[in-house]
């Protein structure tokens, strides 16, 4: 199991939505964004959540019928900080610089290290650990960079049709408006966008189709924190994996 692959599979499936504007309600003039359409809105929504410096993504999401939740802290130059659990295992991710740190309980690295000799021992020998990973390491590789993240928001231009404006509603604290689609097989996709300052996507939410599942961004344009651990702490991945081979 690539954990990266798993991940942002899994976050992009979620978030392709976002890349889903439309043009078909022109909104009345009690509502923000007066005189802009659905299409217009999002797209301005989807720009400004692209260029900016750094975003929290928190949620739960299905990806082939298995759950996966998130939260990760991330920023345009791939420090981050957050946490995945899933089915099989969970685990804390750290980034900065050129390393990334992961700390994973016994099912993530089993399930990591499943076609690799001597799996179940090194799932044993990294559990509850800080495990420096390889640069280039296949199983983490874009699981922090943001850019990467959201390069297929508005990658497929032909479905920009059939989004109509909703309710002005709240998210965290912050006004946003509701922009709905409702597509085949019963999927309804909702995204929240901020009606006071930029027009940052506040939340996504899938309810129905293959891909059910609701992330909330926040924490826009603010440092990540992300501290490697005390060097005592870490186990050299490249190191581990010969170890236990």
């Amino acid at each position: 199991m690539s954990v990266s692959r798993t991940f942002t599979a899994s976050v992009i499936c979620a978030m392709t939505a976002i890349g889903i504007a439309g043009c078909s309600d022109e909104g009345s003039s009690d509502q923000p964004f007066e005189g802009q359409s659905a299409d217009q809105v999002a797209a301005k929504a989807v720009t400004a959540t692209r260029d900016a410096t750094s975003l929290r993504m928190a949620g739960k999401m299905s990806t082939q019928g298995h759950p996966l939740t998130v939260d990760f802290h991330v920023d345009t130059q791939k420090n981050c900080k957050g946490r995945l659990a899933m089915e099989r295992g969970s685990a804390d991710v750290i980034h900065t610089g050129q390393t990334t740190y992961v700390k994973g309980d016994k099912k993530f690295w089993a399930g990591a290290a499943q076609d690799s000799a001597g799996g179940d021992k090194q799932a044993e020998a990294l559990s509850g650990r800080w495990v420096k990973v390889p640069v280039g390491d296949s199983r983490t590789t874009g699981l922090c960079d943001k850019q990467g993240f959201l390069a297929d928001l508005d990658s497929d231009k032909s479905e920009r049709k059939g989004m109509t404006k909703g309710d002005v509603t709240t998210v965290d604290g912050r006004e946003a408006i509701a922009l709905r689609k409702k597509k085949g097989s019963g999927e309804t996709i909702t995204m929240y966008v901020a009606t006071e300052g930029k027009p940052y996507i506040l939340k996504l939410d899938q309810a129905g189709g293959k891909s059910p599942g609701t992330v909330v961004f926040s924490d826009y344009d603010k440092p990540v924190k992300a501290t490697p651990p005390p060097a005592g702490k870490v186990v050299d991945g490249t190191k581990a994996d010969k170890s236990v081979s």
